[in-house]
């Protein structure tokens, strides 16, 4: 059949204006009232607060341990391994100690604080990534002075056992360099995501 040769309605300029309008009006329908931005700053508050706690007691627990590590061990490397580690987690996660909760002042537009929260978390988490490596000198020397087969032979291993093998070999090192690449990956991603939210509530208060 003949194909009409009038024009479609969708490529039209007054079609195309109806088109636009109406996707701005969409996205107008959906972003969050002021009382759902002040809901929302006041969750972030909270989270903020658990996770500040949550660091806090991983780092303190995981310094108690390489501290006990470093007096307890007589093996040089295996020594400097671990109180290389310590330094570098509480350089990485210690200024969550210092840390103080920042809460949205009434001055303060919850939009403003979200972006503002958000942008501290790219931050933050662009700061471990670029920073996450320091932690392989540490693993290269506690690996090099046989801190994993003392392990082994402190948990008592047979040593004709696989186990036993695993550890007095190089996976166990092999295994801590990917899972320290899937970290790496991890706050690659989280920085991303941080941005997306950021230049989502920054259109909010441009608007």
């Amino acid at each position: 059949m003949p194909e009409s040769n009038e024009p479609r309605e969708a490529d039209t300029p007054e079609t195309a204006w109806k088109s636009g309008g109406m996707e701005e009006e969409r996205s107008m329908r959906i972003a969050p009232t002021p009382e759902e931005l002040c809901a929302m700053a006041q969750s972030r508050e909270k989270l903020n607060a658990r996770v500040i706690r949550g660091v806090v007691v991983v780092t303190a627990a995981l310094a108690v341990a390489l501290l006990y590590n470093v007096y307890r061990i007589d093996q040089p490397w295996i020594r400097f391994g671990q109180a290389w580690t310590l330094c570098v987690i509480v350089y990485l996660f210690g200024p969550a100690f210092e840390r103080k909760r920042r809460r949205s002042g009434a001055s303060e537009p919850c939009a403003q604080f979200l972006a503002r929260q958000h942008e501290e978390r790219r931050r933050g988490y662009l700061r471990i990534r670029h920073r996450l490596f320091l932690l392989i000198p540490g693993i290269v020397a506690s690996w090099w002075g046989g801190g994993p087969l003392a392990v082994a032979k402190a948990r008592g291993l047979d040593p004709s056992s696989w186990l036993f093998h695993f550890y007095a070999g190089p996976w166990l090192f092999v295994i801590i360099g990917m899972v320290l690449m899937l970290v790496w990956f991890a706050f690659g991603k989280a920085a991303e995501k941080a941005a997306q939210e950021r230049e989502e509530f920054q259109r909010i208060i441009a608007h």
